[in-house]
């Protein structure tokens, strides 16, 4: 009888020391318990962060066989709830992602550049100029799609005009929703975060206390006595189901996405919070660890090293009745 494959996913830190010696012996409990390693594009976006140290990561994910896990998307870039597991040289999948991967601009056409704000980032900005920039970022992007509007030859001259007047007026307004929004942002005197934590009382050091087990259920008791009066389910207030304003509300979330959604509200929340958030590179790390959650949810282990990682991880799969194990090497934080 053939043997069913075990997939283990493998966090940044993991691998990180893995290519500094391997003290915790990774390899030899992969080869001992007959797991397969595998890596995301998201494994390889931190590596291409790891400026110099890009064919080092690379060698140890060839070195003991890895596999790239890419989620399958529909026709519409909108994730199916499945995904592949291939065969392919980790170099060779570095080189496809680095030639395909688009990096967002400054501002994130505006959503970035909040986020960092609402963790205490970008100072020296205003909500109005973050979103202003992202207006631009937007108009810049909406230019280039016209311009490229003159390749497509299946378009008739008044299908073509149609479109890009429709586009050209996307921008405008997008804007005047940013102006409406950052007019009320800019109002309040601090993040969102300490907004969040001075009306309800709720932050990491009440949250520090929450032991499993159903870490999401316990968190939800607390919230929802500031929602009183409010029409609001523990599963809209964590972002399994959408509001009922958002595209798409209808759809029904993939397991990796409820699995991101609720990371990022314990995180928000202070649940285990990533520190220095509104640092810009721990910012762009914390989602990275985001999304490794949501991606090793595929899998049948997570391999961390990262305790905050761990217990959101850990806090999200057992909410959602994701049967990932998760093995816990000591903490990098």
């Amino acid at each position: 009888m053939t043997q069913p494959i075990l997939f283990a996913y493998l966090d940044h830190n993991v691998l990180d020391l893995m290519m500094k010696g391997d003290p915790d012996s990774i390899c030899d409990l992969l080869q001992r318990t007959q797991l397969t390693p595998v890596f995301s594009n998201e494994n390889l976006a931190e590596i291409q962060r790891s400026t110099g140290y890009e064919k080092q990561f690379l060698d140890v994910l060839d070195n003991i066989g890895a596999r790239h896990l890419v989620p399958v998307m529909d026709e519409g870039f909108k994730y199916t709830g499945s995904a592949e597991i291939r065969q392919i040289s980790p170099h060779d999948a570095y080189d496809m992602y680095v030639d395909n991967v688009d990096s967002l601009p400054d501002s994130g056409f505006g959503l970035t550049g909040i986020l960092q704000k609402f963790y205490g980032g970008r100072k020296d900005q205003s909500f109005s100029e973050i979103l202003s920039d992202g207006a631009d970022e937007l108009r810049q992007l909406f230019q280039d799609l016209e311009e490229e509007l003159t390749d497509v030859a299946c378009l008739d001259d008044a299908t073509r005009l149609e479109v890009s007047q429709a586009i050209s007026r996307l921008p405008d307004l997008m804007e005047e929703q940013y102006n409406y929004v950052s007019k009320k942002l800019d109002a309040e005197p601090n993040s969102a975060i300490r907004q969040f934590e001075a009306s309800t009382g709720i932050g990491p050091m009440v949250l520090k206390n929450i032991k499993p087990p159903e870490v999401v259920r316990q968190i939800w008791k607390l919230v929802e006595v500031s929602f009183q009066g409010v029409e609001f389910d523990l599963e809209t207030f964590f972002g399994i189901k959408p509001q009922p304003f958002e595209a798409d509300a209808n759809r029904e979330r993939t397991t990796l996405e409820k699995v991101n959604a609720v990371y990022h509200q314990l995180n928000f929340l202070g649940y285990y919070r990533d520190s220095r958030m509104s640092r810009p590179r721990r910012f762009v790390a914390s989602f990275s660890d985001m999304t490794h959650a949501g991606l090793a949810s595929f899998c049948h282990i997570l391999i961390c090293r990262d305790k905050d990682l761990v217990m959101k991880t850990a806090a999200a799969y057992e909410y959602l009745g994701v049967g990932t194990k998760i093995m816990y090497y000591g903490t990098s934080n």
